[in-house]
């Protein structure tokens, strides 16, 4: 909804509910989210979300511990290399 009224963007917006992977450590919250996301913008540009709504989530694998933990030191990486960029 805020992106249709405040960007003007006029989209059809509903709430969907898909099952996702949970961490299990108490660290790797925000990385999850953020490798969820990416990968949910992924299969969207591939034209494949409806897919894995309809077959009722997302792959268990997407979300083990060994890939957030890969993908929190490619965010770090990629962080600092922004950082280093500016200075």
């Amino acid at each position: 909804m805020w992106l249709d009224r405040g960007l003007g963007l006029n989209m059809e917006t509903s709430i969907v509910s898909i099952r996702i992977t949970q961490q299990t450590n108490n660290f790797d919250c925000g990385v999850h989210v953020l490798y969820i996301i990416t990968k949910l913008i992924e299969v969207g540009k591939n034209g494949q979300l409806l897919e894995y709504l309809e077959n009722g989530g997302l792959p268990k694998e997407w979300g083990t511990d060994e890939i957030v933990s890969k993908y929190r030191l490619e965010v770090r990486e990629l962080l600092i290399s922004l950082v280093e960029s500016d200075t």
